[in-house]
């Protein structure tokens, strides 16, 4: 009866499991007292007391041996089974978490989906969180970790409830909070402070007090590395108190070899300080740590890979300090170890060793062409982003991919491999754009790799035709197999120098060129892939976007400019002020000259095999980073000359996706397809009047077999259609032959780059949306339909949802898409002069028969011609925009940018 009193709250806990032992082992009802007992003790306080969870497995062993046949006894158990690993986990000594991992899942399993109890339903909340965290952090999930803080702070909610495990829930919250930032690249201090401040509330006695605590100075090191935190800061000296603190703790005696040699490696690691340190007496005690930890953990121990990486730094630190060579050699070996454990990309350290490889190969001789190694190490950053099920789940797991492949492209030009740095730039350029194209071809792919079953799946599991409905666990075991085939190279490597080559000539353009920025004192740099001809690359000191007033001055009003158009209550005078965005822009056409178009075009293109054609030389450039947002094209020489007079320049995402579009076929212009004119918004935005006028007379005079949706010149609602989203959705999926293959849009685009709803949409009739998202999974169930041309008269297309180096934008979404070209904008577009730039554009392209990146290099230097030729067609309203002095400044024209054949 005590037993019973004590299992329902009524009674001394201690003194009934006492009570329960020293009952006969054959009692039937044993079993049941057992259970009884462990539902009171997880509803208590499962972390004040190590007694507690010793309780926990000595009352288990008993339910186990005789179960009782009750609906609340497979959540009492699988509770019971998780609380140790949960209390392990929080404190971060968590062994061989794919194994706890896969137990833990298999308990969950057996919990029924109505096994609910009020007192265990809190903490059993708390423990499905926290192996969801792990499963993502095992998996690469990222949109699982974006959700962690507020699911964790969900359970704390709950947990907040009960005043024995409020503090539990406190901590778990702000461990997710500092997981996270770590997980993001930020600093995790505060965060991490916060969490002390926590656990500090606790008893001296408490386990997870004491691990927080004694964990500190392991962790607090990586905080310098992280970005956000200041460049002035470097990782702290652990203290000898701390020091201490930390041998105590690695020496206790209840730690399994796996844990005690994560203690001692942790130990390695604050003393190294991240290679920081420079006394040899403490690099090689830490060195002795991170032995110690290779030699206790079990050979399965997967925290193995990631001690040999700290015993590989420590000794490439010590070699540097002490200046033996002996000590890189050994460091070479490690990390060869390293690699072998990891296997391949699919491993969170696949990057990491290989970098470090690269630099200990550096640093002893014998080793031939060490940047391939780093080289290889980006395969990670491909598998992390094609493993995503969304596009801001990729986006986060590419934000570190450009920054290391622009540093690996660097030391590829170092030994003067201008090949290997067009494919190291490319494997941090256009990621999410490329799982988005990669998506659609993912059934082909387990085809040919004989896995028809693996192909069934996919098909099925996604058979709305949205990729992000396949879950994580089946993407890995896709892309798994995927790259375990010998044509691996092909999912996660750039293309070669032989595929972009014939992609170029195909394309009839010269070269691709990648535009790197410099950070002084160093320079920016070109690397060219020519269609004929070696790879090469140029040397741009100028290239600086941070070092030259006038590029940081367009810059910055470009930034002003965007937000006043974010704004619902904008003031439009602001836009027209010359001595803001249009004086910078006007200033910034003779940096742009200078810092990379120049050199290109005075000193690389006449090395070139002139085309057997008439046209002329013909760039296809991928800026990086904030270049994305220059005028390439608005380039000025000194003499007053624009780049758009002397060359060609087309934009690509990528080396990837300009193959992409290379090897579609081309679809011929005809005078049919969709034009939509300035569909009334719904009172989110203003009217486009020229863009209506745009619009009915490009329709009417080149498209008059197509349909016209929107508004008509006058205003008044067009017979075919208001221009809703439906219909555009409808055209752009139908199978109708009849429907032409161009579409034209006249209306609002809206960008939102706020990393937390980060999305670039069309806005149509009523209010409509449709996103760049959208845009990739609507076209591409559609394979068989062929899609010519899309110009995007819009303002700010082509500019990229989050981070200039993902290109994800409205133009390149439908490129992902399979649309053959695309014409995009870099800013918001006057009204006016872009309803005559848009009218010659289709002139050039229809009526001249000319390809779309020579129709807008004519239309935009008709744009500049005083002299220039009215055709008779074009309509008298459009005329009179002619009499305007705006239609030459680069502010009018030089906003469009071609993508794509």
């Amino acid at each position: 009866m005590a037993i019973s009193r004590a299992a329902f709250g009524r009674g001394d806990l201690d003194a009934a499991v006492e009570d329960l032992h020293r009952l006969p082992s054959d009692l039937t009802v044993r079993g049941i007292l057992a259970a009884d007992l462990l539902g009171a003790l997880i509803g208590s306080v499962p972390t004040a007391n190590p007694h507690r969870l010793r309780q926990l497995d000595s009352l288990l062993e008993i339910a186990e041996g005789s179960p009782p046949d009750t609906p609340e006894w497979p959540m009492v158990h699988a509770a019971a089974r998780m609380v140790p690993m949960l209390q392990a986990r929080t404190e971060g000594y968590l062994a061989d978490p794919l194994v706890v991992l896969t137990e833990a899942e298999s308990l969950l399993k057996k919990v029924p989906p109505s096994g609910d109890d009020a007192k265990l339903a809190p903490l059993w909340d708390a423990m499905k969180t926290m192996i969801g965290a792990l499963r993502a952090m095992e998996n690469g999930d990222e949109a699982a970790m974006e959700r962690l803080p507020d699911d964790a702070r969900r359970v704390r909610e709950t947990l907040g409830a009960n005043p024995a495990l409020a503090t539990f829930g406190d901590a778990f919250a702000n461990l997710a909070d500092m997981l996270t930032v770590h997980h993001r690249g930020g600093d995790f201090r505060p965060a991490l402070a916060q969490l002390r401040e926590t656990v500090e509330r606790l008893p001296p006695e408490d386990p997870l007090r004491a691990s927080v605590l004694s964990l500190e100075p392991m962790v607090i090191p990586l905080a310098a590395t992280r970005a956000g935190v200041d460049e002035t800061d470097s990782a702290p000296a652990v203290t000898a108190e701390q020091l201490a603190a930390m041998t105590t703790a690695a020496q206790q005696p209840d730690l399994s070899p796996g844990d005690r040699a994560m203690r001692y490696a942790g130990i390695g690691g604050a003393m190294l300080r991240l290679g920081e340190e420079s006394d040899p007496v403490r690099v090689g005690q830490a060195v002795a740590h991170f032995r110690t930890a290779v030699d206790l953990a079990p050979p399965d121990d997967p925290r193995l890979t990631s001690h040999l990486v700290g015993l590989a730094l420590g000794l490439t630190t010590q070699g540097d300090v002490t200046g033996s060579v002996a000590d890189a050699v050994e460091a070479d070996g490690v990390l060869e170890r390293a690699k072998r454990l990891a296997g391949g990309p699919a491993h969170p350290m696949w990057s990491v060793i290989n970098e470090l490889l690269s630099q200990v190969q550096r640093r002893h001789a014998g080793v031939a062409d060490p940047h391939i190694v780093a080289l290889e190490g980006l395969r990670e950053h491909v598998w992390r982003v094609l493993l995503q099920t969304d596009l801001r789940a990729a986006n986060s797991a590419a934000r570190r991919a450009a920054q290391e492949a622009v540093q690996v492209a660097g030391q590829c030009l170092v030994f003067h491999d201008p090949a290997s740095a067009i494919r190291a730039l490319d494997a941090g350029r256009g990621l999410a754009l490329y799982a988005a194209t990669e998506n659609r071809q993912i059934p082909g792919r387990l085809k040919d790799a004989g896995r028809p079953d693996l192909a069934s799946r996919w098909r099925s599991t996604a058979a709305s035709g949205a990729a992000e409905e396949v879950p994580i666990d089946l993407r890995r075991e896709v892309l798994t197999v995927l790259t375990e085939q010998s044509s691996a190279g092909a999912l996660l490597d750039a293309p070669t120098l032989g595929e972009i080559r014939a992609a170029l000539h195909t394309l009839d353009a010269d070269a691709l060129v990648y535009l790197v920025p410099g950070a002084a004192p160093m320079p920016g740099y070109a690397v060219i892939a020519a269609a004929q001809g070696p790879p090469a690359y140029l040397a741009l000191p100028n290239l600086h976007l941070f070092d030259d007033l006038d590029v940081e001055r367009y810059l910055t009003a470009l930034v002003r400019r965007d937000a006043v158009i974010a704004d619902p209550e904008r003031d439009l005078t602001a836009l027209d002020d010359p001595a803001d965005f249009a004086g910078s822009l006007d200033a910034m056409c003779d940096w742009a000259w200078r810092a990379a178009i120049g050199p290109l075009v005075q000193r690389y293109l006449p090395s070139l095999p002139r085309p057997t054609t008439e046209r002329p030389p013909r760039m296809v450039l991928v800026p990086m980073g904030e270049l994305a947002r220059i005028p390439w094209q608005a380039a000025r020489r000194p003499d007053g000359t624009y780049a758009v007079r002397l060359v060609a320049i087309s934009q690509a995402a990528s080396a990837r996706m300009l193959c992409h579009s290379a090897a579609l076929a081309p679809v011929a212009p005809t005078p049919v397809g969709l034009v939509v004119g300035d569909p009334d918004p719904g009172g989110e935005a203003p009217d486009l009047a020229a863009a209506r006028l745009e619009a009915y007379a490009i329709h009417r005079s080149f498209y008059p077999g197509g349909r016209y949706v929107g508004r008509r010149a006058d205003g008044s609602p067009s017979r075919s259609g208001p221009g809703s989203v439906d219909e555009v959705r409808a055209w752009l999926t139908g199978r109708n032959p009849g429907a032409g293959g161009m579409l034209h849009l006249a209306c609002h685009g809206v960008i939102n780059t706020d990393p937390a709803a980060a999305t670039s949409y069309l806005l149509l009739a009523d209010g409509g949306r449709l996103t760049a998202e959208e845009l990739v999974e609507l076209i591409s169930r559609s394979p068989e339909r062929a899609i010519g041309l899309i110009v995007l008269a819009a303002c700010r297309t082509g500019q990229a949802i989050s981070g200039y180096d993902e290109a994800y934008s409205l133009g390149t979404a439908f490129l992902a898409g399979g649309v053959r070209s695309v014409l995009s904008t870099q800013w918001a577009i006057p009204d006016r002069a872009t309803s005559v730039l848009m009218y010659m554009f289709h002139h050039h392209l229809i009526t001249m028969g000319l390809p779309a990146w020579e129709a807008l290099r004519q239309a935009q230097g008709w744009m500049l011609d005083p002299d220039r030729s009215i055709p008779e067609g074009m309509p008298a309203p459009l005329r009179r925009n002619l009499a305007h002095d705006e239609l030459s400044h680069v502010t009018a024209w030089a906003g469009f940018v071609h993508w794509g054949q």
